[in-house]
């Protein structure tokens, strides 16, 4: 059984592709031509060296419209061709559109289904881009897609007014059966500074200025004032650790000035998630996202490695369990800054109950978002 994955947003597909392996399927990572670099599989793993004979690295730009329409289906086809079932996310479809090839499976990253809808209100010739790409990937997903999965009511509703079968199927994000290996002078510093500090509360959330719509899910702002209100009602050496990261990074830091706690807040440059998943071994609460969505990458980091984190899910559990086929994971479900600092009192001097609080979120990780998960994208394949 060959199985091909097409893009790596987030690195999802490689812990997939991980994952599948381990399971005995001979599944393959092709890289489009314009990844991240952010979320290549180098930076995801400290065995890249046992992985890199399944990854391929393609000639095709995921999101370049001049080159969707350059390269011919025989060119496509060429890229692609040779596997028994093909996952893919980002342009995946409209490719598979214009090859003629069928798309067993289809895992948007954007509520809504990327490439579906006007993101932007700029110049016209964005506009025009845009509505071309949508042309496309709308295409792709009516007449190329066998099915489709959604952890959102607004990308199931888009899926199936298009016809599409969907299911309910997070993304696979996480791979939390390595162990990290290496650690660099300005690792084993970060972590010395973790040790000397309880409660360790850390926030790997990107930042942005207010007004934006990316903003309105982070809300970075909900969790500083928590850690802000709790470190001066408490006698404890605690630290916030956030990252330098995101266009509204100096925004926040004016924020933690005039709260006064700029002494017990430590910033920290973009890294590679296999750094982070390091780092949080030596933390105590995790800082997600506040705008009310499910959680992205960083919750997904904080429940594989048991920390306990704080995060806002807008929904009662039996409409997530209804969304995502999971249970709501126990994790501190919040969007209040006052109940924040209330949590990090009670949990800091209840150690006890904060490691049995961990140990439930990576026991739901290891169920509901590990190699379980994996199994399941293998049914959804062969039904």
């Amino acid at each position: 059984m060959r199985v091909a994955l097409i893009g790596n947003m987030n690195n999802n597909f490689f812990s997939l592709m991980r994952y599948l392996r381990d399971a005995g399927v001979d599944a393959e990572l092709l890289l489009f031509a314009d990844e991240i670099n952010h979320f290549l599989p180098e930076h995801d793993t400290w065995e890249i060296g046992k992985w890199k004979p399944f990854i391929k690295q393609t000639k095709i730009r995921g999101g370049a419209l001049g080159q969707y329409f350059s390269m011919s289906a025989t060119d496509i086809r060429r890229e692609f061709e040779g596997y028994d079932y093909y996952i893919g996310c980002g342009f995946a479809p409209a490719y598979f559109y214009k090859a003629g090839m069928k798309l067993d499976l289809f895992t948007p990253y954007c509520v809504g289904i990327e490439y579906t809808y006007r993101i932007t209100k700029t110049k016209p010739v964005h506009y025009l881009k845009e509505k071309i790409e949508a042309y496309y990937q709308t295409k792709g997903l009516k007449h190329n897609t066998k099915v489709v999965g959604t952890i959102d009511e607004e990308s199931k509703m888009k899926a199936e007014s298009m016809g599409v079968q969907t299911q309910p199927l997070p993304m696979l994000m996480i791979y939390n059966k390595e162990q990290a290996e290496a650690e660099d002078d300005f690792l084993k510093t970060t972590i010395n500074t973790f040790k000397q500090h309880y409660p360790v509360v850390f926030s790997h959330v990107s930042h942005f200025p207010k007004g934006s719509r990316t903003w309105r899910i982070k809300r970075n702002d909900i969790l500083i004032k928590g850690f802000a209100d709790f470190a001066k009602q408490s006698a404890a050496n605690s630290l916030l650790v956030l990252f330098n990261y995101g266009e509204a990074v100096e925004e926040s830091k004016t924020l933690i000035q005039e709260l006064g706690i700029a002494d017990k807040v430590l910033w920290l440059p973009v890294m590679s998630r296999k750094k982070i998943m390091l780092l949080l071994e030596y933390v105590h609460f995790g800082g997600g996202e506040f705008g009310g969505a499910v959680w992205g990458g960083t919750g997904w980091e904080f429940m594989a490695k048991g920390v306990p984190f704080f995060q806002y899910v807008d929904m009662p559990d039996t409409i997530f369990e209804a969304n995502t086929g999971m249970q709501m994971p126990p994790f501190f479900n919040t969007n209040d800054s006052a109940q924040i600092c209330t949590l990090l009192a009670h949990y800091s001097v209840n150690k006890e109950a904060l490691q049995s609080k961990g140990q439930a979120l990576q026991a739901w990780f290891n169920q509901e978002a590990g190699q379980d998960l994996a199994n399941k994208y293998l049914r959804i394949l062969k039904s």
